[in-house]
C-alpha cells in the first residue's frame, strides 16, 4: 500500500508533467529516432520491444548510467549532457568493434522540460550516429540522471576483448587522452571558452574506427573511460601481460605540456578518464588501417602496467590506484 507522502509525490509528479506522462513522452521521443534498423521488428509503443539478428552474428549488449553532479556539472545544460550519456555508452561498443544497433534509455527527471531537454540532446547523438532508439522508461526523480542500454552486432568469435592481449604485441591509441580532464577543469574554473572546453562538453565514440580494428584482425581493445593507467591495468590483468607505455608518444602531449605544465599533463593524461579514446593491441602480422592509430608501447610476459616519458620510468601502479573509481 502506498503511504499519504509516496500519493502526494505522485499527485505533484503528475500535475508537474503537465498534459501527462504518456503524452510528454510522444512528444519528446514518438518517431524522433531517424535511424531504423533491420534487426528491429518491433520498436517503441509496446511493453517491449522486439529484435532479430542474421545467422552468424553475435548480440554485444553494455549498460551505462549519467548522473547529475555526479558525471555532469549541475550547470551544463541538460541537452549537452544527454549527448554525452548516449556516446559514453556506445564507446563500449566501440570498444568491442561492433556495429551500434539500438539504444533503451531511462530518463529520470525533476521536471517536464528536464525531461524535454534531455529528449534533444540524447535524440541528436542518436541521429549523428545512427542508432534507432527503440524504448526506455520516463519518470521524475530529485534529481535528474539518465541510463542507457545500447546493442549492436558483429559476427560471431570475433569481438575485441580486454583478455587477448599477448607479449610481444604493440600497443596503439586511436584519440586523445587527457584533453578531458583539463577541459573539465576549465569549465569548472567558468573558463567556458579554454581550448580544452570542447573536448569535454562533446563525446565522440570512436565506432568507425572499432569495426575497422576488428575487421583488420585486432582482438584486443579497450575504451579509456576511466583514465589510461587504470583501463590499461584491466587489460595487463585480463590478458597477464606487461604493458609498457611510453606518455611522449600520445597524440596532443606536446599541447598538454604547453597549456597545463608537465606535472599536470601527467595527472590528466594517465588518470583524467572519460576520453574515449580506443587502446588497442595487435601483433606485427596486423595490417592495421593506414593512419588510423599511434604505438605508444608494447606487452611483454610479465605483470603491471609501467609508464615513462621519453624512457624515463615515472611510476608502476597497480589497478587500484589512479583513474576514476565510484567507491575510492
Amino acid at each position: 500500500m502506498q503511504c499519504a507522502g509516496s500519493l502526494l509525490h505522485l499527485f505533484h509528479a503528475i500535475r508537474d508533467m503537465g498534459a501527462g506522462e504518456f503524452q510528454l513522452i510522444q512528444s519528446c521521443f514518438g518517431g524522433k529516432s531517424e535511424h531504423l534498423n533491420a534487426a528491429t521488428t518491433l520498436g517503441i509503443g509496446d511493453d517491449a520491444s522486439i529484435h532479430k539478428l542474421e545467422p552468424g552474428m553475435q548480440w554485444v549488449v553494455s549498460t551505462d548510467s549519467s548522473i547529475e553532479s555526479v558525471h555532469w556539472p549541475s550547470d551544463l545544460p541538460l541537452a549537452v549532457a544527454a549527448d554525452r550519456a548516449i556516446c559514453s555508452a556506445l564507446s563500449d561498443l566501440a570498444a568491442m568493434g561492433a556495429q551500434p544497433l539500438m539504444v533503451w534509455q531511462n530518463v529520470m527527471a525533476k521536471n517536464s522540460q528536464a525531461v524535454r531537454e534531455m529528449a534533444q540532446g540524447s535524440l541528436a547523438a542518436l541521429n549523428r550516429h545512427q542508432v534507432q532508439l527503440v524504448g526506455g522508461d520516463t519518470c521524475r526523480s530529485p534529481v535528474n540522471a539518465l541510463s542507457v542500454t545500447v546493442a549492436g552486432q558483429l559476427p560471431e568469435g570475433t569481438a575485441m576483448l580486454r583478455s587477448a592481449a599477448r607479449a610481444g604485441d604493440a600497443i596503439w591509441l586511436v584519440g586523445t587522452l587527457g584533453f578531458h580532464a583539463l577541459g573539465l577543469q576549465q569549465w569548472m574554473d567558468g573558463h567556458q571558452t579554454g581550448c580544452f572546453v570542447a573536448d569535454f562538453t562533446r563525446i565522440e565514440p570512436k565506432l568507425a574506427q572499432g569495426q575497422r580494428l576488428r575487421q583488420a584482425g585486432v582482438r584486443c581493445c579497450i575504451d579509456i573511460s576511466d583514465g589510461l593507467l587504470q583501463d590499461t591495468g584491466h587489460v595487463a590483468n585480463a590478458s597477464a601481460v606487461r604493458m609498457d607505455i611510453d606518455l611522449q608518444y600520445i597524440p596532443g602531449w606536446e599541447k598538454i605540456i604547453r597549456e597545463a605544465g608537465r606535472d599536470r599533463a601527467i595527472q590528466a593524461v594517465t588518470s583524467g578518464g572519460e576520453d574515449y579514446a580506443l587502446l588497442f593491441t595487435a601483433a606485427d602480422s596486423v595490417q592495421l588501417p593506414v593512419d588510423l592509430a599511434v604505438k605508444i608501447g608494447h606487452c611483454s610476459q610479465g605483470e603491471g602496467v609501467y609508464l615513462s616519458v621519453d624512457k624515463e620510468e615515472l611510476v608502476m601502479q597497480s589497478l587500484r590506484t589512479g583513474g576514476y573509481d565510484h567507491f575510492s
